[in-house]
């Protein structure tokens, strides 16, 4: 789907002010004294309070990782469109190459981008994995890839380690322990992507594709890693759009609408899209912190202020995320057929 056919909306945002997505530097967390902790998880919930998203910087992911991460899904997608599908995710194994598809995941507009999908790899004789459930298979790697595997393991690794660091930063801003959602995270469905959206013919609005429609992220939150491209856009609560271009060797954080019900609204899922109005590829690394499949999910009752009600019903995760998958795979699907759970 094209500008051309969709509304006015999708006009070129604003460029990003630092005062709509701050710029926040996480070291001090990392390494420095309680106080310093303690500041710096301030800033990021007042962040998730007002905004919805913030730049991280002083993550501690090497530069060099990054770097790797993006050349391996370039080679990746620098293959034959065959040679892409050999790896491709299917309706029974929901990990792998995702082609690009008219709906996106979660029935939102998509088009001009495809997918490579990882999901935590468990043991060959988890309960889960045995019974062939869709969600816990173990991760597709393609072939004749130079160091891909090897490349997005290490960058896996790292960004589940700072997604728990962000958790303990986000507990700390609602005035929790530290380690309070760390019991929701012992076998989370997780998921780290490498997107590669194409690039327009020209910058006419008749040729340029939505990448990611507007839309909410499902799970908690989102860490993504942007090239020098951009295409980001994020709509600010007086609903003009602004964007959110890369800053070299920050992340951007984003809540999405599980954490938004976990705080009772207090932290915000902002909608935002993805547009690549540049005439060259755009490659972005998404990381989906989302909670253990047999977990409730539920306002927290030791944030709420005396006299507040919760404004959510309590849920459970793995049916949520189950059918937030299914219907990104639906395309595949032909009528009548039974889903895989």
């Amino acid at each position: 789907m094209t500008l051309a056919e969709l509304p006015k909306a999708y006009e070129k945002a604003k460029t990003v002010d630092v005062a709509d997505i701050p710029v926040i530097d996480f070291a001090p967390y990392l390494h420095g004294t309680e106080a310093e902790k303690a500041a710096v998880a301030a800033k990021i919930g007042k962040a998730c309070e007002e905004v919805g998203f913030f730049y991280l910087a002083g993550h501690g992911v090497p530069q060099e990782l990054i770097d790797a991460t993006f050349g391996v899904s370039k080679d990746f997608y620098a293959q034959p469109f065959d040679g892409r599908m050999k790896s491709a995710a299917t309706l029974e194994h929901w990990r792998g190459y995702v082609p690009s598809k008219l709906e996106a995941e979660g029935g939102t507009v998509g088009g001009a981008i495809e997918t490579y999908r990882f999901m935590l790899d468990l043991a060959k004789d988890d309960p889960d994995v045995l019974a062939g459930k869709p969600l816990h298979l173990p991760n597709r790697w393609p072939e004749g890839v130079t160091d891909f595997k090897p490349t997005v393991e290490a960058y896996f690794d790292a960004v589940m380690n700072l997604s728990k660091q962000l958790r303990g930063a986000f507990a700390l801003a609602l005035d929790l322990p530290e380690d309070y959602f760390e019991p929701y995270y012992r076998k989370p469905v997780v998921q780290l992507s490498l997107l590669h959206y194409r690039p327009p013919v020209s910058l006419d609005e008749k040729d340029i594709e939505i990448g990611a429609g507007e839309h909410r992220d499902t799970g908690a939150f989102t860490l993504l890693m942007q090239d020098e491209t951009g295409g980001l856009e994020v709509e600010r609560k007086d609903g003009e759009w602004i964007g959110a271009p890369p800053v070299k060797g920050t992340y951007v954080i984003n809540i999405g609408n599980v954490m938004m019900k976990w705080t009772n609204g207090r932290f915000v899922s902002t909608p935002h899209r993805v547009v690549n109005r540049a005439l060259k590829p755009r490659y972005s690394i998404p990381f989906f912190a989302n909670p253990d499949y047999d977990v409730t999910i539920a306002p927290i009752a030791e944030i709420l202020k005396e006299g507040e009600t919760p404004q959510y019903e309590a849920f459970e995760n793995g049916p949520y995320m189950r059918d937030f998958y299914e219907m990104g795979m639906a395309y595949l699907r032909k009528p009548g057929a039974k889903s895989g759970y």
